[in-house]
């Protein structure tokens, strides 16, 4: 249908709204009454911007279904209808990739094979100042099983674990160390591994990687190795924060990605899901590598979390959290054209291994945001009476 915005009404009535199942969770889903093209859409989101920014709030997710999104250059036009004020700068883990189309803010969401899980995370949660929320876009969907971009609440996490492990990862803390060579890793099953630092930081002068560090108040930088060129930070981090708004406890960090345990787990957590035994099979393998290199060589992953006294978090506290995760996590099979605006601050994501290699999903965030703007000890505002 082709959009004539000449005295078009753009009002909450233009759009259909309803939910995935009949739970009513996340993620809310805007869809088309009459009108699905582009340019009706980049000005409804325009011109409802702060109702789309309450219903994130709210519900932690919005998805975006069934208008004409046709590449890299629409998602990003509708993306900065939604958010004017995104950003294109990245130091998380994963290798990006400007997608052709785009101009500045649609990227590759990860640059590794389809078939590696990437596990439940808030984007970039282990910096000081994380964007405040996320935007995905599906170019092309995964026609066979698995690909799913899972969601899960993270505030629902923290409420799932014991109270044991709650108050020892409280007092305890996370300590991360994170390790870069200049020239990635190909051939690894570890993704932080996969990015050297020039890459991360757009620089080979050590120099420059320092101030960046400095201005963007990053832990200090260390150059070790033969050469002095390989990136190292280590710090220790809180594991939970409150949200900015509504002061709900999240739990907020990267432990889970950051163990090495975790991709045999998630990948036997796609079989247990989807039964295909071409992830049983990759997890057997996974689990042998990874229990030579990790648990029996004592080797550490690129980007490596302990606890802050430098003690391992063990496999069965790991597990713990995990299952708190997976019990909370949120499936929908993509449609080419959705996009999935997030509230990074409560909710994740976290992609499901498919083997269809034609999948193809876009990303952009916003600005980046203090996590510790909000203090621990802050109390959460009385809900208003029904």
């Amino acid at each position: 249908m082709n959009s004539n915005l000449r005295n078009q009404d753009f009002g909450l009535d233009q759009v259909n709204i309803s939910f995935l199942d009949s739970r009513k969770t996340l993620p809310l889903v805007i869809s088309p009454r009459w009108d699905d093209g582009l340019n009706f859409l980049c000005k409804w989101l325009e011109i409802n911007r702060e109702w789309c920014d309450e219903m994130i709030l709210e519900y932690g997710a919005v998805l975006i279904r069934g208008f004409q999104i046709d590449g890299a250059g629409d998602f990003e036009k509708a993306t900065l209808a939604l958010q004017p004020n995104l950003c294109d700068e990245y130091r998380g883990t994963s290798p990006r990739s400007l997608i052709p189309g785009a101009k500045q803010y649609a990227f590759s969401a990860a640059d590794v094979p389809a078939n590696y899980p990437i596990a439940q995370h808030l984007e970039m949660s282990f910096l000081n100042s994380p964007p405040r929320q996320l935007y995905f876009g599906c170019l092309q969907a995964s026609k066979t099983s698995g690909g799913e971009t899972a969601l899960c609440d993270f505030r629902k996490v923290y409420q799932e674990l014991s109270p044991e492990l709650r108050e020892k990862f409280a007092a305890k803390k996370i300590k991360y160390t994170r390790t870069h060579f200049k020239v990635g890793e190909k051939w690894t099953y570890d993704v932080g591994a996969m990015l050297g630092w020039p890459q991360l930081f757009g620089t080979e002068d050590l120099d420059e990687v320092e101030e960046i560090c400095l201005q963007e108040q990053a832990p200090q930088v260390h150059w070790i190795g033969p050469n002095k060129d390989t990136f190292l930070q280590e710090w220790i981090d809180e594991p939970y924060q409150r949200h900015p708004v509504t002061h709900e406890m999240v739990w907020f960090n990267h432990t889970n990605v950051f163990h090495w345990t975790t991709f045999p787990a998630e990948l036997w957590f796609a079989f247990s899901r989807l039964r295909d035994i071409r992830f049983f099979l990759h997890a057997v393998l996974i689990a042998i590598f990874t229990f030579i290199k990790y648990g029996l060589l004592r080797y550490k992953m690129a980007l490596n979390s302990s606890f802050g006294d430098g003690t391992p978090i063990s496999i069965s506290e790991m597990n713990q959290v995990r299952a708190a995760i997976h019990k909370h996590m949120i499936f929908s099979r993509w449609q080419k054209g959705d996009i999935i605006a997030i509230d990074n601050f409560s909710v994740s994501h976290g992609r499901q291994p498919t083997y269809d290699k034609g999948r193809k999903i876009a990303v952009a965030w916003s600005q980046p945001f203090n996590k510790y703007s909000t203090p621990l000890n802050a109390t959460e505002p009385e809900k208003k009476a029904v």
